[in-house]
């Protein structure tokens, strides 16, 4: 291969650099975007729901998350976890604001931003753990239901057992 078949199959390379690096640069500004909008929903979701979450704190109803088991807060709903546990990403309701808990530090709370939300990929949990405290009096209903139904076939199965003593 020659000098002049190199430089022109080098111009080709830099040719598809220049092209890939053009569709990064407009993917990233794509991304950018895409983040804007989820932490305006996010932020506009919480604020709608806001006279609700006020009414189920007021009424000392812990806030749980669908994906999170039994993970309860009093503070708010529950927006994420870490994959390690340590920190805990919540909507304090008085406060109304953002917040992580570090549970390897006595809970010591620190007030984040929607963007760390996004940036930590946890906008999909957020909105589930806001959305959920629709269902959270359904899902306490449903609890209590189990409770009680079990208690009473407890007490049934025991007084027919006691009755044939």
């Amino acid at each position: 291969m020659n000098k002049t078949e190199k430089i022109s199959e080098s111009q080709k390379i830099i040719e598809q650099y220049e092209e890939l690096s053009f569709f990064y640069n407009e993917t990233q500004k794509e991304v950018e975007r895409v983040k804007a909008e989820q932490q305006q929903l996010l932020i506009k979701t919480i604020k709608k729901l806001q006279p609700e979450l006020d009414w189920l704190r007021k009424h000392n109803y812990y806030f749980i998350h669908p994906a999170f088991g039994d993970l309860k807060s009093t503070k708010g709903p529950i927006l994420g976890l870490t994959n390690e546990k340590q920190f805990v990403y919540m909507y304090d309701i008085q406060e109304q604001s953002l917040i992580k808990c570090d549970t390897h530090d006595e809970f010591k709370t620190y007030n984040i931003t929607a963007l760390d939300i996004i940036n930590l990929d946890l906008f999909m949990d957020a909105m589930e753990g806001v959305l959920y405290t629709r269902e959270l009096l359904n899902e306490y209903n449903n609890r209590i239901n189990t409770i009680h139904s079990n208690l009473k076939a407890d007490l049934e199965n025991y007084t027919r057992i006691f009755n044939n003593l």
